[in-house]
């Protein structure tokens, strides 16, 4: 799988777990190992698009897609505790989450990014204006590293999501701990 040892030896707050191909027991077993590893250091685990797998692993919440189950019925299947986020593409996408309980919203990709090859780029005054057009938590997703993190925050996003930056290589704690640096700097 991916390098969660190291994630959670990192000062990571939240790890995604994304899965898109069919599930099986040995997954789960293993996501429900990864929950209580991650509950231990205080770090919350989140299950991508899957309400039902993130009841059944014991993760704290879930992210959702546009083609996912909403967040009113996601909220009413995990409860009042579980940590709810949404992507959110632009203004079009927020405007959909008026009145929905969910934690925080992803916007992005910000940067060019292999895994959303085929999305454009969101600029960065389409970001100062979705952080002006929520009260929730806005996360920056997206080719984000440790070069472009200050741009990115200037435009009034909370927090950052990284994939290709602190698992691709060696130094997975070290590259987080200098994102956390960055981001307390600015």
């Amino acid at each position: 799988m991916f390098k969660f040892s190291e994630l959670i030896k990192s000062p990571v707050d939240a790890i995604q777990l994304r899965l898109k191909d069919p599930v099986n027991e040995s997954f789960l077993r293993l996501a429900a190992v990864m929950a209580a590893k991650a509950a231990k250091k205080g770090i919350s685990l989140i299950m991508n698009d899957r309400p039902e797998l993130a009841i059944a692993s014991g993760c704290d919440g879930v992210h959702l897609g546009k083609a996912d189950m909403t967040v009113s019925a996601a909220r009413k299947f995990l409860g009042r505790d579980a940590i709810i986020g949404c992507t959110v593409r632009g203004r079009k996408d927020l405007e959909g989450l008026k009145g929905a309980d969910h934690d925080y919203v992803s916007i992005g990709p910000v940067f060019h990014s292999p895994l959303k090859s085929d999305i454009d780029n969101i600029s960065y005054s389409e970001i100062r204006g979705l952080c002006r057009a929520t009260d929730k938590t806005v996360v920056a997703i997206g080719g984000i590293d440790a070069k472009n993190v200050g741009k990115v925050l200037q435009c009034g996003v909370q927090a950052v999501a990284f994939m290709r930056y602190a698992l691709a290589d060696k130094d997975t704690e070290k590259k987080i701990k200098q994102l956390k640096r960055i981001m307390g700097s600015i």
